[in-house]
């Protein structure tokens, strides 16, 4: 039986004083105040179990921690629910009306603004309706990034993100009014950002995501202020999700139909840009030519991640120069811009900026690649004998 109480602090005198203060806090209970008060900085590579004395609480294993993830990202999929949630970012505060419902043919979701300009989402599966009644248009095709990052994808196998982020319990808390679990992915390493879930004691559905940045501080919030299953709502004053169709929108409204994006094509191995050595931690996803609708010239795009934290590598022919966005970093999106020739690199992700950074950096052609070079070295061609 184990709990965190303490740091192994051998860093600077500041880390220590830092370290020390918050080693403090940990003596007593975890709490939500305690919770709401967490640093990711002092947390990050620290955390290290003692033996619990005989009237500690019993700290859940790590069996259980990675079995709410997996609960939580079930629920959040397959749960019938409605509730309100509210999106911080910076000085962006967005709050949403939800319904979600699962069908046999995928999930459905009713989205509605609550401030800002009026606007409604409703979307089956991969297709989606979106309405600004301001505006009078309706946009009709695939399913945008319309949904909070409480879809809780990500983290439907935690065992895979053990390699890059301590998985941890921070006590139990309340959000919405309901008990929850607190779990910390707690970074490894630099390269990326930490984050704070709260899932339901019953319902197993997340309550809050909190994200924070390689400095400690936190740059979003996603958390629900009310939150219903169906049944406590009741099958009477369940609507429908229904979609509509351009012949179903109200006379006066402009519809736009967006025509299905095709296929992306797949690189051959030999072929198009790579990262490489790669980011520690992160591999690959996926190489694919695109087409950009604005200019319709192809683009190289790839998709690096660690299984939770996700970043894009675009790689187009401009050769005119690019002036990045000082601010851009203030919001968590951070990008990196390289030009290389007539070719411009454009690296854009939810990582710290050492990792954006590095990717772009890294990114080379194909050919180009230690790797590449190296297979072209007759002393790692097996069939040729040294002499």
């Amino acid at each position: 039986m184990t709990r965190v109480v303490g740091f192994n602090i051998h860093n600077s005198s500041s880390l220590m004083r830092r370290g020390a203060l918050l080693a403090v806090s940990l003596l007593a209970p975890l709490s939500c105040a305690l919770a709401d008060s967490w640093q990711w900085q002092a947390f990050s590579l620290h955390l290290l179990p003692v033996s619990a004395t005989p009237s500690a609480v019993e700290a859940p294993s790590s069996t259980e921690i990675e079995a709410w993830l997996t609960d939580m990202s079930h629920a959040m999929r397959q749960t019938d629910y409605t509730g309100t949630y509210v999106h911080i970012r910076g000085d962006q505060i967005d709050t949403t009306q939800l319904q979600h419902s699962f069908a046999p043919a995928g999930e459905q979701e009713r989205l509605e603004t609550l401030n800002g300009d009026p606007r409604t989402v409703v979307r089956h599966g991969d297709s989606c309706e979106c309405q600004w009644p301001a505006r009078k248009e309706v946009v009709f095709g695939d399913f945008p990034s319309v949904r909070s990052r409480l879809s809780g994808e990500r983290f439907a196998h935690p065992a895979e993100l053990t390699n890059n982020y301590q998985i941890v319990s921070l006590g139990r808390s309340r959000v919405a009014g309901l008990a929850c679990h607190l779990v910390g992915l707690v970074p490894k390493d630099g390269y990326r950002y930490g984050y704070k879930l709260c899932i339901s004691e019953g319902s197993h559905l997340l309550l809050r995501m909190s994200m924070y940045n390689d400095q400690g501080l936190p740059i979003e919030h996603d958390f629900f202020t009310q939150i219903l299953p169906r049944d406590a709502v009741g099958d009477a004053q369940w609507p429908a999700i229904v979609m509509s169709s351009p012949q179903t929108i109200p006379p006066g409204f402009k519809v736009v139909e967006q025509a299905p994006a095709e296929p992306p094509k797949s690189l051959a191995t030999d072929e198009g840009w790579i990262v490489s050595p790669d980011l520690p931690g992160y591999t690959i996803k996926s190489r694919v030519w695109r087409q950009n609708p604005a200019t319709g010239q192809p683009f190289e795009h790839m998709v690096v991640s660690d299984g939770l934290s996700t970043a894009s590598v675009f790689i187009e022919n401009m050769p005119q120069s690019k002036t990045l966005d000082p601010q851009a970093a203030k919001y968590g999106m951070n990008i990196a811009v390289r030009q290389e020739g007539p070719v411009r690199i454009t690296v854009i992700g939810d990582l710290p900026m050492a990792a954006v950074t590095q990717l772009c950096k890294n990114t080379m052609v194909v050919k180009n690649s230690p790797k590449a070079q190296a297979e072209q070295n007759p002393l790692h061609t097996p069939q040729i004998e040294a002499r």
